[in-house]
């Protein structure tokens, strides 16, 4: 909402970007409000009144502590996902839906021959992925269309779609993003960004210095690591359509984010954001270290936000997620996975995995945002785990984006696998001898049943209250799951107008068992009988589960 002069406003009613609430986090939650109470006499002067209302004075009596629309016996709890195998090869980095397909970018490593044409030679084993496409109809049964525009292992029937290593460039590829742009500003040629990591040259660097002075990470310059150059920054890419991609000259932004980085362009802010690997470290003292990686051992890896409003240049990113007090110091956030829920656009989550350096373990948690800034984690334990070991996702597990409904009701993300832990040194199948030789790593889908990412759960007597919400529609469903012996039962005001007639908990007809989509009605009637006015959807739940509400 906005006000004089384009002025934002703060406050009720809240105007819904899709026709569902889901509560992932407490953003659509009433967070109450409180009262002291004092009770006059009906013929008490104004002066006296006053007096009670500039705590100024309690007339002598004991005053009643009251609350109002305060939530009571609810919480929040993260779902465990299940998982399914996905029969894409390799790394998938991102899988969007438009037009009645599911797409998908994913990595591969270089062929493992000699190909006079690439700088393979000349750059750090592992950031020298090249990136393929794949399709497919159902999200499950893909494709991997010969698209013909690189030479791979002698060929050219692939689906490559980018390399970082051709035309003299040694620039690589690793941790890269695909997303489509929805901005007015978007040119046809342009339809389709990228963001990744890529090695960076002095000149590049130094270009970049004297352009955004001061915005540079030092510690992307590293020492050279095995006798490769280890000076990094995040670069982008643009496409009509996803396929044939253009690299842009300049870095984005000099960070060492080695990592998965995502970005997309928030439709609130306008502006492109991007979530990318951060560290955090103290400064060293002066100039006594000469070890360009003195950071390195000490610094904790963490989650990064930066802005750009052209997409050719972003800010200096901002740590939003790092390890806090409530973990031990060898714990530390990798990558994010950052994602909106399913048709949600301003409903944030991620998916960071816990990287557990003391016993080399992994797991994914869910985290959470009202729009995208301040960052908690949704409570529950992970979503995703490590396997059995010798199993092929029992040694390390990550999620890649983006979070999307797929067929038979579920919503998935795309989870990569590997049957040896994050830094073990037999990363290569033919070469690994010693643990689980053979043993190939795995991708699939981490699903959860439609909505049921975070249940507002209602173990005995509970009560919460939505705010008040323009509605999109005149009816109500809820994703819930209702014991026998329990009860979930909604109550409407109006903004301004106070209770809605025949809208009350004792209005409510019996709403039990489990369902995705369970109407609301009272005394029989469906309709919200608001008059379109904006409403405060009021819940009183007992021995119950609340994944959403969906305005239909």
């Amino acid at each position: 909402m906005t006000g004089q002069a384009g002025e934002k406003l703060y406050g009720e009613p809240v105007e819904l970007r899709s026709n569902f609430i889901y509560f992932t986090s407490w953003k659509y939650v009433r967070p109450g409000t409180l009262a002291w109470k004092v009770d006059l006499p009906p013929d008490a002067d104004q002066a006296r009144r006053d007096a009670v209302f500039w705590h100024k004075g309690d007339g002598g009596q004991l005053a009643r502590f009251e609350t109002y629309d305060m939530p009571r016996g609810v919480r929040l709890v993260a779902q465990k996902a299940a998982k399914k195998p996905l029969p894409i090869p390799d790394v998938v980095l991102t899988v969007i839906h438009e037009d009645g397909l599911y797409r998908a970018w994913y990595a591969i490593n270089p062929c493992g021959r000699d190909e006079p044409f690439s700088t393979n030679d000349r750059i750090l084993p592992g950031t020298n992925q090249h990136l393929c496409y794949a399709e497919s109809s159902d999200g499950l049964n893909w494709r991997t269309p010969p698209v013909g525009l690189f030479e791979y292992a002698g060929g050219m029937d692939n689906s490559i779609v980018f390399r970082g290593d051709v035309n003299g460039s040694a620039r690589g590829f690793h941790g890269g993003c695909v997303f489509r742009d929805p901005s007015q500003g978007a040119g046809p040629d342009e339809q389709y960004k990228m963001i990744y990591l890529g090695a960076i040259t002095d000149q590049e660097w130094e270009a970049f210095e004297r352009k955004h002075p001061g915005q540079a990470d030092s510690m992307a310059r590293r020492n050279d690591v095995g006798g490769f150059r280890c000076v990094v920054g995040v670069f982008g890419a643009v496409s009509p359509d996803g396929i044939h991609w253009r690299q842009l000259d300049e870095p984005l932004m000099i960070q060492h984010a080695d990592t998965m980085n995502t970005c997309y362009y928030d439709l609130e802010l306008r502006k492109y954001v991007a979530y990318v690997r951060a560290w955090q470290a103290s400064p060293a003292a002066g100039a006594a270290v000469q070890d360009r990686d003195s950071w390195i051992g000490v610094a904790q890896r963490s989650i990064g936000r930066a802005y750009s409003d052209g997409f050719r240049h972003f800010t200096k990113p901002e740590i939003v997620v790092a390890p806090g007090a409530d973990m031990p110091p060898c714990h530390v956030w990798y990558a994010n996975a950052k994602t909106t829920l399913p048709g949600c656009p301003d409903q944030h989550v991620m998916f960071p995995w816990l990287w557990k350096t003391d016993s080399e373990t992994s797991e994914v948690h869910l985290f959470s945002s009202p729009t995208g800034e301040v960052w908690t984690k949704v409570p529950g334990g992970p979503v995703l785990e490590e396997g059995p070991p010798g199993q092929p996702d029992g040694g390390f597990t990550s999620c890649a984006v983006n979070l999307l409904e797929y067929p038979g009701d579920l919503w998935g993300i795309p989870y990569y696998a590997r049957p040896y832990p994050h830094s073990y040194p037999g990363q290569d199948v033919k070469s690994r001898k010693g643990l689980f030789p053979g043993l190939e790593p795995v991708s699939g889908l981490a699903t959860w049943p439609k909505g049921r990412l975070v249940a507002m759960e209602c173990d005995q007597e509970g009560q919460f209250s939505t705010v008040h919400v323009v509605p999109r529609g005149n009816r109500i469903r809820l994703n819930a799951t209702v014991r026998p012996s329990g009860c979930v039962k909604v109550a409407l005001r109006a903004l301004g107008k106070g209770d809605v007639e025949g809208r009350s908990f004792d209005d409510t007809d019996p709403l039990v068992g489990d369902g995705l989509a369970m109407p609301v009605t009272w005394g029989g009637q469906a309709d919200l009988n608001c008059g379109g006015a904006p409403v405060m959807l009021r819940f009183h739940l007992r021995f119950a589960r609340l994944f959403g509400i969906e305005f239909f």
